[in-house]
């Protein structure tokens, strides 16, 4: 967002003589070094009216809370009013709020000192009523005031905490945090299930994501949410899997992932569905485990049970979009396919690689097999290699259109030519 236009908001609202400060994630990010590319929020001592008496508002989104939305150079920015937030309501929101002229109470109702940064763009100087500077260079995440109080006050500061934490790489004020949100950690089914969703979005494109869902699996969160990934640590590892359980190995998964990720020129939005796919995956091991005579493990059939799951239990209760339901369940479903398709007859095979979500599945397949113990890069470079010489041979082939079926085959209608296209198109398709 162009800094030029925050300027005009602050000097629009000093001419009717109200200070305006950037607050928060610019503010925490710009100490820190970091690129600053996200939204920009401002808190000013003028009151809605005022607000929208002096800049051109776009919506409330809570006109008692003394937020606005306001256009400024065909840029939004959020503005809210210092106030004091008394009480809670269902450990989600304030149940009454006071406006104040005083920044110092506006910080304090603020989750982190870190988040309670401002900055006053005219004096290019910050105000740190809560020493979130000092926490920031000595690497420590501190809650405001009472950490009880402020996790009452919003049960998903306990989420925010944990990804924070790992974004960062920042320590617990006073050793650790851990045993309050334990004990705190079941006020989170009085939040909204898309609040929680987009928090664990967030954690999953974390660059440390395999600490924090360490450290929500410690907190005790996945004994009230994704249940299934708390079975996980209890599910013994098959003989191909020597490095433990499936916990362990969704993890190691995930981190080889993480690597993918970083070699890529995809962006962040591409590989979310991809983290959740890779977290599932192996979902179902644990009510499909069985042990043969030898004591060998097995999971026969989990890959189709783990996209049963997903899709009529987790997609629904987190509330995935349908598209993403449907990438991530096939994903899932087909996981175990990905190799063996150099096996497949060629029909098959070939139907398989012309799959819209195929190489992502060459991704996840990747992931899985390199994230266990032993694994060898061998078989994922002769998939790719399979993949590509296909890639050339599907790109010299011309196939039917119906309009091409209906012209040739005149006399056909209805289902017949949908019949005729895919044997016209089968038979093109096995050619070489």
């Amino acid at each position: 967002m162009p800094y030029s236009n925050v300027i005009q908001i602050v000097n629009k609202l000093h001419t009717i003589g109200k200070q305006t400060y950037i607050v928060g994630g610019y503010c925490r990010d710009s100490i820190l070094e970091l690129q600053l590319d996200g939204d920009i929020d401002l808190a000013t001592n003028a009151l809605p009216e005022e607000i929208e008496d002096s800049l051109k508002t776009i919506a409330h989104i809570g006109k008692k809370y003394g937020t606005s939305i306001i256009n400024e150079g065909n840029e939004y920015y959020e503005i809210t009013t210092f106030r004091k937030d008394i009480g809670s309501i269902n450990n989600r929101k304030p149940a009454e709020v006071e406006f104040t002229d005083k920044l110092e109470e506006d910080a304090k109702r603020r989750d982190f000192t870190m988040n309670a940064i401002y900055y006053n763009p005219i004096k290019s100087e910050y105000i740190d009523p809560t020493g979130g500077i000092k926490d920031l260079e000595n690497g420590i995440i501190r809650f405001i005031g009472n950490k009880e109080d402020r996790i009452d006050e919003d049960a998903l500061r306990i989420l925010r905490y944990i990804r924070f934490k790992n974004k960062y790489n920042l320590e617990a004020a006073k050793n650790t945090y851990t045993d309050t949100l334990k004990r705190k950690i079941h006020l989170l089914q009085n939040i909204s299930i898309e609040r929680i969703k987009d928090e664990l979005d967030k954690i999953l494109l974390l660059e440390n994501n395999i600490q924090a869902l360490k450290d929500l699996k410690e907190i005790g969160f996945f004994t009230l949410f994704l249940t299934e990934i708390e079975a996980l640590e209890n599910t013994p590892g098959s003989k191909y899997h020597q490095e433990g359980n499936v916990w362990i190995h969704t993890l190691m998964t995930l981190k080889y992932l993480n690597g993918l990720r970083k070699k890529s020129k995809k962006d962040a939005s591409y590989f979310l569905d991809l983290y959740w796919a890779m977290l599932f995956h192996d979902i179902a091991k644990t009510e499909c485990l069985s042990t043969d005579s030898d004591g060998n493990v097995h999971y026969y059939g989990h890959e189709n049970s783990g996209s049963e799951i997903f899709r009529s239990k987790i997609a629904q209760e987190l509330r995935f979009s349908t598209s993403s339901k449907n990438r991530i369940s096939w994903i899932i479903e087909n996981h175990l396919k990905v190799f063996k398709v150099m096996e497949m007859k060629k029909l098959k095979s070939r139907k398989l690689m012309m799959h819209k979500y195929f190489t992502d599945l060459m991704i996840i397949g990747e992931s899985d097999h390199m994230g266990r113990i032993p694994a060898t890069i061998d078989v994922v470079d002769r998939l790719k290699e399979f993949y590509s010489d296909f890639q050339e041979i599907l790109s010299k082939k011309t196939f039917f259109t119906g309009k091409d079926i209906m012209k040739k085959y005149p006399h056909l209608q209805g289902i017949a030519i949908g019949n005729k296209l895919r044997e016209e198109n089968d038979k093109i398709l096995i050619s070489d």
